[in-house]
Formats: structure tokens, sequence, C-alpha cells
């Protein structure tokens, strides 16, 4: 049986506790998995289940049919060519970022928009897509369908 002693003087205890409090503060200051909100679009990331997903879409006004066009599973590079990079722009903008993902394997679920202002039959040419890593939404846009469409951030064009 080992016995160690140490005398503790003020000192001593003063940087014990200073340790304790940095440690205690890195853990709240590390971005974990528990914070599972975008801040800049202030809504909840989970993408597990569909209808999280659609609360998500929702959230930004789109109504959608309720089951996905198109789910399929992808690759995000391990190297941005220029159409992920104006695409990743796009993230950014609405605080995402896929640099953190690249190489990794992702579910991309797209929904029709039933809603999208100035466009009849929205429903036939503009999606709601969705790439969701371990039940999280990690990147996500708005887009037509036909060949000179557009595509947008959630939140585009909305104030507040």
């Amino acid at each position: 049986m080992f016995i160690y002693s140490f005398k503790a003087n003020k000192r001593t205890i003063i940087g014990a506790l200073l340790v304790l409090l940095a440690l205690v503060v890195l853990c709240f200051a590390v971005p974990g998995r528990a914070r599972q909100t975008n801040a800049v679009l202030g809504v909840s990331l989970k993408g597990g289940t569909n209808q999280e997903r659609i609360a998500f879409i929702e959230h930004f006004g789109y109504d959608i049919v309720d089951e996905p066009v198109e789910v399929k599973d992808i690759t995000i590079p391990a190297q941005f060519n220029d159409t992920y990079i104006s695409y990743n722009e796009i993230q950014v903008s609405q605080g995402f970022d896929l640099n953190k993902y690249k190489g990794k394997q992702a579910k991309s679920y797209s929904y029709a928009v039933t809603n999208y202002p100035e466009i009849k039959d929205s429903e036939k040419t503009v999606r709601a897509n969705l790439i969701v890593y371990n039940s999280k939404i990690i990147a996500g846009d708005v887009c037509s369908v036909k060949l000179d469409g557009f595509m947008h951030a959630f939140n585009y064009g909305k104030t507040g």
C-alpha cells in the first residue's frame, strides 16, 4: 500500500482551483454534440427523422410534400472543385460549412416545395434539399430543377 501526502499551501489550492475552473469552461466552450441549433438560422439541426427534416424546412415558410422525392447516399468530396466551392459559399451564408465534412459519407434528401412564390406548380420544379450526417443537418438549399433554374439558401430573401 502506498500513501502519498503533500502540503497544500494557499498557492497550490488556488492553482488547482484555476485548473479545475479552466476545465469546466473548456467543456462548455467547445462545440459539442448537444449543441444542435444553427446560430445563423436559429433552428434545430436535428435531421434523423422525416419529421425533423420537415420541421426544419417548414421553419422557413416552405410547404413541402411530406415524403422526399429522392433520398441518396453521397460522399462529400475530399477536395472541392469550383461547383462545391460555390455551393459551400451558400452554406457558409447560412451558418453551415462543408469543409468540416470533406470525405465523409452523408445522406441527401430532396423534397418537393408546393408554395414557392411566383412559380405556378412549383411542386414539379422546386426542391428543398438537405444533407444529413449522423442525424444532423449539415447543409441545404432551395433550388429549381429547370435548366435555367436557381439555387439559394433557406433564408434567402428573409429579413430579421
